[in-house]
């Protein structure tokens, strides 16, 4: 939401049904990885903020987790 509100988009129907699905992609994420619920939260917010990149950096963070073998 805060990129769209940067981007005087907010009033987009398009990119509004993007971030809730984005936000639902982020939710399944992070609760198939075991997340906790404040964690999960914590990606919810971030992608709420920043939209797909916040998604991205989730899909990231959790491939460098098991590239790692850090879960």
């Amino acid at each position: 939401m805060g990129l769209m509100i940067l981007a005087e988009a907010e009033q987009s129907v398009v990119l509004l049904v993007l971030l809730v699905a984005t936000l639902g992609l982020t939710f399944w994420e992070a609760r198939s990885r075991g997340l906790d619920w404040q964690r999960t939260a914590w990606w919810m917010l971030l992608v709420l903020l920043t939209h797909v990149i916040g998604y991205l950096a989730l899909l990231g963070w959790g491939a460098y987790r098991k590239s790692r073998n850090l879960d």
